[in-house]
């Protein structure tokens, strides 16, 4: 697709498509999933336009700086959470399983209690935040992703909570970015629709890495570059993966001596990609709460 046709695709819709045939996914049912995602959405637009006098009621506009944005960003996040059950899974606060499927892809808040990681749970917040005209964008940091809403008139970040963090924040955490990193383009930018896709097909590189699906990896890794070709994680990815380093984390990695004797990018690129695209999979076409909010 050209940009401005990708640009019309459900961000779920290309999460979910990422993902499937991958350990942990062979069940997803996309459709189900979608409406799933339009039943929060429903609920969100409920608890939200309920509660919008606050953005001028001296008792809450304060908090809200004055700002329907931040308060539509914050019930957002509250009411996914505290209504629909998402939420993050603590098991993988220091250690993704990025051989799970459910740990790095939409389906494992939606079919299942998995339970979200940074790699998915901006992407939910997106793909809801989207169904209600919000400008929620992806952000990548290093080895972490958030959101930010970006309408060219307000630009606040979302991460855990509402305007938390500044992107300087993030230029040392969770790891340091290096100027050459930052010089890539990749780091700390709204992420366009084509960019996001290239950092799904990533995702699905690393999951298939992780289970030693190499040929596989390698496809997808070479798709996520292609998309975004200055991209500095999908090049050292697909690098390793050519280079038959084993799927492992940390900076150890980047330094292992098959790697420095890589045979340059493009001939891995080329062995790397598939004849043609993977045809995609076809697709189908409120009570009250009693009492107010704190």
């Amino acid at each position: 697709m050209p940009p401005a046709q990708l640009a019309k695709v459900d961000i779920a819709v290309a999460n979910l498509l990422c993902a499937h045939g991958l350990p942990g996914a062979e069940s997803i049912d996309i459709p189900a999933a979608l409406a799933t995602l339009d039943k929060w959405a429903d609920r969100v637009r409920f608890e939200t336009e309920r509660h919008l006098y606050r953005v001028n009621d001296p008792r809450y506009a304060d908090h809200y700086k004055h700002s329907e944005a931040r308060l539509r960003a914050e019930f957002l996040l509250m009411v996914l959470h505290e209504d629909c059950g998402v939420h993050y899974n603590m098991e993988r606060v220091r250690e993704v399983n990025f051989a799970k499927s459910q740990d790095m892809f939409i389906h494992g808040m939606i079919a299942n209690t998995n339970g979200g990681t940074c790699a998915s749970l901006p992407v939910l917040y997106a793909a809801v935040g989207r169904r209600l005209g919000y400008p929620i964008k992806l952000v990548l940091a290093r080895e972490h992703v958030f959101c930010r809403w970006d309408d060219g008139k307000e630009r606040f970040n979302i991460d855990g909570g509402v305007d938390e963090h500044p992107d300087d924040y993030y230029r040392t955490w969770p790891l340091p970015l290096s100027e050459k990193m930052l010089a890539s383009g990749e780091f700390l930018k709204s992420l366009s629709t084509t960019e996001e896709l290239s950092a799904f097909l990533f995702n699905r590189g690393t999951c298939l890495h992780a289970n030693r699906r190499v040929p596989e990896a390698i496809a997808a890794y070479a798709q996520a570059h292609r998309l975004c070709s200055d991209a500095f994680t999908p090049r050292m990815s697909l690098e390793m993966a050519v280079a038959g380093v084993p799927f492992r984390t940390g900076p150890a990695q980047a330094s292992d001596p098959r790697l420095q004797r890589a045979s340059p990018l493009a001939p891995g690129v080329q062995a790397g990609m598939p004849p043609d695209p993977t045809p995609p999979m076809p697709m189908p076409g409120n009570s009250k709460r009693p009492g107010d909010r704190p």
